[in-house]
């Protein structure tokens, strides 16, 4: 009898363990185009040239901004229509693309304007987050954990 119980509970806790995980993006799908947090800064001016403006760690390009240190991407964002996810989600889709995408968001934040959601890659070390006004995303950023 104490068998089955003990059986009843552990069984239990793993079902609630379970319930409360994370989203668990693949780390690969953390990036805009081809560019990622963690990203050597060299590989990013080889693939797409010198930044248009640079003030500091911060780099901004045509379509997207980047802000690099010591010699690494650190974050990656965009409002631009012209740039996707691996996996095609972009600035100007509804919000319920990232639900069907990613699935459940592992944190969601609701301000006055916006609401952003954020998933983690399934280690932890990266992020990305969707910026969505009115329904709409309308900024996505990759970023290495804090």
């Amino acid at each position: 009898m104490k068998f089955k119980n003990l059986a009843a509970v552990i069984c239990g806790a793993v079902l609630l363990s379970s319930s409360l995980c994370f989203a668990a993006v693949d780390g690969g799908q953390i990036a805009l185009g081809k560019i990622f947090p963690g990203m050597n800064a060299t590989d990013l001016i080889n693939a797409f040239g010198q930044p248009t403006y640079r003030d500091g760690d911060d780099w901004t390009y045509q379509n997207f901004k980047v802000e690099v240190e010591n010699g690494i991407v650190e974050k990656v964002s965009t409002n631009s229509e012209m740039i996707t996810t691996p996996n095609g989600v972009r600035v100007g889709q509804a919000a319920e693309t990232l639900n069907s995408t990613f699935g459940a968001a592992d944190k969601v934040d609701r301000d006055y304007n916006d609401t952003e959601y954020e998933y983690y890659s399934t280690d932890r070390t990266k992020k990305i987050e969707f910026k969505v006004v009115n329904g709409v995303i309308a900024k996505i950023t990759c970023k290495i954990n804090d």
